[in-house]
């Protein structure tokens, strides 16, 4: 799954380069320069975004493997109750080997989400300046061209993080497109339509994971508050004329719950499964969901959150849109008891969902980002 949106922070305290060159502690008032910015702009090289040897990637984005689950949605909502309980142990299973699955049947229209598919292709197509005016400060909500400059690592894509509440995209689309008031009342309908029934499905899914696993069914969506890190994003990954060197985003696992993907018929979502590279082969009649670190930690570990990558072509642009459901960022989360036996003892110790984001940008998004939630950091 994409870090974007897993890397929405407050970033308080974060050095990044600001457009004079600057590094300064990030602040609301400041926005730093991206990678694919930069790159756009001519002010970056391609070789700046080459990786080294063993962080290349091997498995090109058009070679996949079709044994991801599958899961029907339709099924545990109306099924029987053979066919609901068949599918719960799927979706279990898959979420604790994986981390990953996909869902059918999930109740989106297709048509809803190729809208939003060509609504994030038109974002993507403007100039640079007017997507400037929506620039993420502190890579936050709005536009982010990539990764912060004074990463080590550079990112090859640009994303929109959308913060989904009226009056979040009232003044998204009025600063994108103030002379253009019928397409952008149907920017922000278009979003509502996609992003409202995939928060739904979000929660939904949650509730089924949470109560496999032997909980009360709203231990954790009940956590939900204003402060929930629920966010929507749109990512775009243009072609490389040298694509066996660079990586879309890096191998990297997502903040959240939860986050459901959409991509479009080029491929290049990867994730370590085995300790080999798989490629997640799109089709339009499902979607994909992975698993964040804050549900892999609440479940003292029985759940999994898999670092996954994004790799680039260099025939086609590839687009996706995600959603990423959070429960509350300021709370202290602790697993809970049920989940603490003698044969699984207390793994995680007590955090919050900003202290977790803070330190995954801190770090510049490492590969086992919740590692460091673990009371023994040592431990795998």
């Amino acid at each position: 799954m994409t870090a974007g949106a897993a890397l929405a922070s407050d970033s308080e305290g974060v050095t990044i380069l600001h457009e004079n060159g600057e590094g300064k502690a990030a602040n609301p008032g400041r926005s730093p320069m991206y990678s694919m910015q930069a790159f756009l702009e001519g002010k970056l090289k391609l070789e700046e975004f080459a990786r080294s040897e063993e962080e290349r990637p091997t498995v090109p984005h058009n070679v996949f493997d079709e044994t991801l689950p599958i899961i029907d949605i339709g099924a545990l909502k109306d099924g029987t109750p053979e066919e609901r309980a068949n599918n719960v142990a799927i979706m279990l299973e898959a979420a604790k080997s994986w981390g990953f699955f996909k869902i059918t049947n999930h109740g989106v229209p297709l048509e809803v989400v190729k809208q939003v598919e060509v609504n994030g292709k038109e974002f993507f197509a403007l100039p640079m300046e007017r997507k400037l005016l929506v620039r993420a400060p502190d890579f936050v909500f709005g536009y982010t061209g990539g990764s912060p400059l004074t990463w080590k690592s550079k990112w090859w894509l640009e994303g929109l993080m959308i913060k989904v509440t009226d009056d979040a995209l009232d003044e998204l689309v009025a600063q994108v497109y103030p002379d253009e008031g019928e397409f952008a009342a149907r920017f922000k309908k278009d979003l509502k339509s996609f992003f409202s029934p995939m928060h739904e499905l979000s929660r939904f899914i949650v509730e089924e994971l949470t109560q496999a696993l032997g909980l009360e069914r709203d231990s954790f969506t009940r956590l939900e508050s204003p402060n929930s890190n629920c966010t929507g994003r749109m990512n775009h990954y243009p072609v490389c004329t040298d694509p066996d060197v660079v990586l879309g985003i890096p191998p990297h696992a997502d903040t959240q719950m939860l986050g459901i993907l959409y991509q479009d018929d080029v491929g290049g979502l990867q994730v370590l499964k085995d300790d080999e590279w798989v490629g997640i082969k799109p089709d339009d009649s499902t979607f994909v969901v992975n698993i964040g670190d804050t549900f892999q930690a609440v479940s003292n570990g029985i759940l999994r959150s898999s670092p996954h990558r994004a790799v680039v072509n260099a025939k086609k642009d590839r687009y996706s849109t995600i959603y990423f459901y959070g429960i509350d960022n300021t709370i202290t989360l602790t697993v809970p008891t049920e989940l603490v036996t003698e044969d699984r003892p207390l793994k995680y110790r007590p955090f919050t969902v900003s202290e977790h984001r803070k330190y995954i940008v801190d770090n510049e998004a490492p590969l086992h980002s919740a590692r460091h939630l673990l009371i023994d950091p040592q431990a795998t």
